[in-house]
């Protein structure tokens, strides 16, 4: 067998790696108890800002006046062309798979996934508790509003400003939405995940070993392009003005750096390893058990 194929085959998981990921000493799993209880505070933290947008959401928005002759909101009401689950579902699952796909194909370490997950919760949940928040503050009416609001022309007048009371819209729901305009929640949660991915891929791949690889640049910008064609979808189907896209994704962005940033060293710094997170809060045991954990710790 050749040098080359003994490597592939050495980095290639096997059935045996599977279950060492199970088949843990008892001092370490004692070990890893006592880690994630350290992480208990953080955890619940997450689970109160992701608890606090979710009941943002459910607030009423600001009621602005408008005119009948507002050509900025008078576009035709259209379905989505990203529907409401792909954002969230994308900007959850593209850091958690591939922190699983390092896991098992580069055997990194579980200190590492459970980071992943504990980041990208605190990141969304900050990015939707923000966006949330300042939709409703704002009220900022969406491009299709009156197609969404169905006003009665007949007893008001165009030529002065009107509320929302002359819709005659009975889906109120519906009608609340398109008072969210500013900024786009498509655009933040896509910028938000997609950026968290792009920052994890870029470290773990080592984008700062000062060797210059073309694709490692390419692996970094892939997420934020899916990111961006979200974001612009949303100026197509007439749900966001092109300033609620701009502000939404320059808000998730931010959060999303912000968030890896908390468990995760730079990803472009040259002088320190950038393919773990930041060393666990308690310190490793002397095992000399039987069990490699340079693969999966």
């Amino acid at each position: 067998m050749s040098t080359k194929e003994e490597a592939l085959r050495r980095r290639l998981p096997r059935w045996s790696d599977f279950q060492r990921l199970f088949e843990v000493p008892k001092e370490e799993r004692h070990r890893r108890w006592r880690l994630f209880k350290t992480y208990i505070p953080d955890w619940i933290i997450v689970i109160l800002i992701n608890m606090a947008g979710g009941l943002f959401q459910l607030l009423k928005p600001r009621h602005r006046e408008f005119s009948l002759n507002d050509q900025s909101i008078q576009y035709s009401s259209h379905h989505s062309f990203v529907p409401n689950f792909v954002p969230p579902l994308v900007a959850y699952a593209s850091p958690i798979l591939s922190a699983l796909l390092f896991l098992v194909f580069r055997r990194r370490n579980w200190h590492d996934l459970h980071c992943t997950v504990l980041g990208i919760f605190l990141a969304m949940g900050l990015n939707n508790t923000a966006t949330n928040v300042i939709k409703n503050a704002s009220g900022r009416l969406r491009p299709d509003f009156l197609d969404r609001c169905q006003p009665n022309i007949t007893e008001n007048p165009t030529l002065k400003l009107v509320d929302y009371r002359v819709c005659t819209q009975t889906d109120l729901g519906f009608l609340h939405e398109g008072m969210r305009s500013f900024p786009s929640g498509h655009a933040s949660l896509a910028f938000c995940g997609l950026t968290y991915t792009s920052l994890y891929l870029a470290s773990h791949l080592r984008y700062n070993d000062q060797r210059g690889h073309a694709y490692k640049t390419i692996v970094f910008f892939l997420p934020l392009f899916f990111a961006a064609l979200i974001a612009i979808s949303r100026t197509a189907d007439y749900n966001h003005h092109w300033e609620d896209v701009l502000a939404g994704s320059n808000i998730g962005g931010l959060i999303g750096w912000f968030g890896y940033r908390t468990y995760f060293p730079s990803a472009f710094d040259p002088t320190i390893p950038t393919d773990r997170p930041f060393p666990g809060r308690i310190p490793k045991i002397d095992d000399t058990a039987p069990f490699d954990k340079s693969y999966w710790l």
